[in-house]
């Protein structure tokens, strides 16, 4: 094949392409190369655990512990809430799908809360003022930490939002759901994996 006769938009193309990868891979080499600072806190405090016992983000494994401060100024850690199931829900104000589901999210939150189920939303990269705003416009009532870093999603390993972790009493990771909830009852039916 004579390299001459590819037309101009072709080789324009594809160093695009080339660079795009590029960049994309130092993207990521540079997001797995170190474990962010609550990883590493949360691997220290692991250490205490008993040898038979893994914390990671892996269903069946103990959910990292973490520290966050929420929308009304409390802080609050997961550790807090042992010997309660908890919905662990990732969000943020900007996303699309995640928007959709904050009605099914609070509906489950005033069924289930007198039933030692807490739910959990941590708003990701959105900051506080956005994400208050957003919880009294839509009357939100579940506990809303704030993530702005995003270190949380980091060490939960979580690629995309809304994804929602299901963590039973004795803080393990039953279940995961990753895309928005449709209706209560697809939460429900998770909930049921709570063991």
């Amino acid at each position: 094949m004579n390299m001459s006769k590819i037309p101009l938009f072709l080789w324009i193309l594809l160093a695009i392409l080339l660079i795009s990868l590029a960049v994309v891979a130092v993207g990521d080499r540079a997001y797995h190369s170190a474990p962010p600072a609550a990883l590493s806190q949360s691997l220290q405090s692991a250490k205490d655990e008993p040898a038979d016992i893994v914390v990671g983000n892996k269903i069946g494994d103990t959910a990292p512990d973490f520290t966050l401060e929420t929308i009304d100024g409390r802080q609050i850690s997961l550790s807090d809430y042992r010997g309660k199931n908890v919905i662990l829900n990732f969000w943020a104000t900007w996303c699309g799908p995640c928007r959709f589901e904050t009605s099914t999210v609070e509906a489950i939150h005033e069924a289930w809360a007198d039933k030692d189920v807490v739910v959990l939303g941590v708003n990701v990269q959105d900051g506080f003022d956005s994400a208050s705003s957003y919880a009294k416009a839509n009357n939100l009532k579940f506990t809303i930490p704030v993530d702005v870093p995003g270190e949380l999603i980091r060490l939960y390993g979580v690629r995309g939002i809304p994804t929602t972790f299901f963590i039973n009493r004795e803080g393990i990771i039953s279940a995961i759901k990753i895309g928005p909830f449709i209706s209560t009852d697809e939460v429900e039916e998770m909930m049921a994996l709570f063991k």
